[in-house]
This record gives structure tokens, sequence and C-alpha cells, in this order.
């Protein structure tokens, strides 16, 4: 439901929609690991929900992430750089299908970044597209 951050409340109920059906749709995948980080290749195995959900996931945990370090009236660089990508997102009004899109689209054009975190194809997708 993190990426339900990025749009308004009243879309929260798709959200909880797309919960659901990942839930579902992860019976059919094979289960990972508590905590397991998946590389961009294991990430592009998943059913289309399941990505958008490990997506969303990835970015809900930087708007945690970022409204702890607010609430602690701290201003650690580390997690800094989190909150002003999901604020970029919120300032563009960037969709959740939209953010997918141009993960898609970043895991697609770098093939060779599979072998990669997909924290890390997320954050450097997004902050490609922050730039411009």
């Amino acid at each position: 439901m993190a990426a339900a951050i990025l749009v308004s409340p009243r879309r929260w109920s798709r959200w909880a929609a797309l919960g659901i059906g990942v839930a579902i749709a992860s019976l059919a995948v094979a289960p990972a690991t508590a905590g397991e980080i998946l590389s961009g290749e294991d990430w592009r195995r998943l059913a289309p929900a399941a990505r958008a959900a490990y997506v969303g996931g990835i970015i809900d945990a930087w708007s945690g992430l970022a409204l702890t370090q607010e609430s602690l009236g701290t201003k650690d660089p580390a997690i800094t750089v989190f909150g002003d990508l999901v604020g970029c997102l919120r300032e563009r009004s960037m969709t959740a299908t939209q953010v997918l899109s141009l993960v898609e689209r970043y895991a697609e054009d770098n093939s060779g970044l599979r072998g990669k975190d997909m924290p890390d194809l997320v954050f450097a997708a997004l902050t490609q597209r922050c730039r411009r």
C-alpha cells in the first residue's frame, strides 16, 4: 500500500485489492525468505501484480524512513535522499502504474544490471526520472 502514498487516499482501496491479488499470486510463485532482497532477474520472474507490489513496498519503505527521520528531527543524508526521491514522485503526481512502468523500462533497457538488487534498480530508475 506504500505506493498509495503517492496518490490520493481515495485510491487506497485499489491498493488493498492489489494487495489481495498479490497475496493470491504469491501462492503460485516460490516463496521468498523473509527479508530477502530480490535481484532484477528474480523480480522479472514474478507475476505482474507481485512485481508491482514489490516496487510499491520499496517506495513505502523509503517513505517510512523519511517520515521517521523527520519525526526524530535528524538530517542523515543517507536517508534524506530517499525522502527527496519520494517527494519528487509526489510533486510530479506519479501514479503507482507510472512508477512501475518507469522501473520496468529501466530494467529492460539495462538488462546487464539484472543481477543487481532490485531496490538499487528502482532507485536508479526513479533518480534518472527525477533529474529531468
